[in-house]
């Protein structure tokens, strides 16, 4: 499968997504941060959970937890209690002590990707987000979003297709990234989410889901 896209819609899409982003970034304190654990951990902890749930654990984590050592001295530490999936906290751990012996957080994106708990989504995140590389961020939102403007069907299969990563990664500019993909995220988290509010959709005009299924 192919999806063509001609640049008068991609500039478009881009556009509508960056604007959109622009008017309603969401002013999460993990976007704020210069402290790179910090930043590591909490695409972790935002990983299959609300961003709003995430805010207050995210908070008292970055008060006790400067650096992967002093999350590792405290035996007594339970930071997903409160956000479920306590797998993490084992993943979470491993992480920081592979963290403590390298002595540092690689940015190469296979580097990344050796370390444990950080897949695809995660790498991409903290890339383009936390340290402003180029790169393209596909969870199941963006699987969501992208069906829905281009008119096709998804299943948990679409996110690892390499038609979609290609269509993914046309999509994503090379400058402005970092925008473009919270732009993105914020856009899936409070528009086009499972029951999609289009009325309020920066992407109408050029959506086929909003042509087929809202319009007619």
């Amino acid at each position: 499968m192919q999806i063509m896209i001609n640049d008068v819609v991609l500039g478009s899409l881009r556009k509508g997504i960056f604007k959109w982003g622009i008017n309603n970034y969401k002013n999460y304190p993990w976007r704020q941060t210069s402290n790179l654990w910090h930043a590591l951990v909490a695409e972790i902890m935002l990983q299959r959970t609300n961003a709003d749930q995430v805010k207050p654990v995210y908070l008292e984590f970055i008060e006790n937890y400067e650096f992967p050592y002093s999350y590792l001295s405290d035996q007594s530490s339970n930071v997903f209690e409160n956000l479920g999936l306590r797998w993490r906290e084992e993943v979470l751990k491993n992480l920081a002590i592979e963290l403590t012996n390298l002595g540092f957080i690689p940015e190469e994106k296979l580097a990344l990707l050796n370390l444990p708990g950080v897949g695809n989504y995660i790498a991409a995140a903290y890339r383009s987000l936390h340290l402003n590389i180029p790169d393209t961020i596909i969870d199941s939102n963006v699987v969501r979003l992208y069906g829905r403007l281009f008119g096709f069907k998804t299943t948990p299969e679409t996110r690892r297709k390499k038609w979609f990563i290609e269509l993914a990664e046309k999509m994503t500019p090379d400058n402005d990234h970092r925008n473009y993909n919270y732009g993105l995220i914020d856009l899936t988290r409070e528009v086009c989410k499972y029951k999609p509010e289009c009325e309020v959709c920066p992407l109408q005009s050029e959506c086929e889901y909003y042509k087929t299924q809202v319009t007619n």
